[in-house]
């Protein structure tokens, strides 16, 4: 097993979280209610992150706005590098870069009126679009930008 094994194991332990299923996708789904996760295999950074971002979920509780839930649950993945004295690689916090501002587009187009301090910073990786609906009508929508944040 390698560090970040280790390390998921750990996670795992010490927050009574099973595994439901292992990705072979950088994607994951965290079951609240159930204590319970969908990720990768914890094996590389990327795929560590992954992983303890949907612990954090877990680790965190329900939390409201949604956005915020996402920031968190980033944050504590992050955290989670620290505690294991592993080093968090630029891909890393590029995934986090984008996965906040898509949170925050969602939350624009869902029509928050401002942008908390926290999410500040992840308005410039935002890009306007017109969205063009099947009848014709268009709307001014956010996009998270993956240009911007890679």
């Amino acid at each position: 097993m390698n560090r970040y094994e280790l390390a998921g194991n750990q996670l795992l332990e010490q927050y009574g979280i099973t595994v439901k299923t292992i990705r072979r996708t950088m994607s994951g789904s965290a079951y609240l209610e159930d204590k319970v996760i969908s990720a990768p295999a914890p094996k590389q950074a990327l795929s560590f992150a992954i992983f303890a971002h949907e612990v954090g979920h877990i680790a965190n509780g329900e939390i409201s706005p949604r956005w915020l839930e996402e920031l968190r649950a980033w944050q504590f993945s992050l955290d989670c590098f620290r505690q294991f004295d592993l080093t968090i690689p630029r891909k890393v916090r590029q995934r986090m870069k984008y996965s906040v501002a898509f949170a925050l587009a969602k939350a624009l187009n869902r029509n928050m009126k401002r942008i908390p301090p926290e999410l500040r910073l992840y308005k410039k990786y935002l890009s306007p679009i017109v969205y063009v609906y099947d009848d014709g009508h268009t709307a001014n929508k956010w996009h998270a930008d993956y240009e911007l944040c890679y």
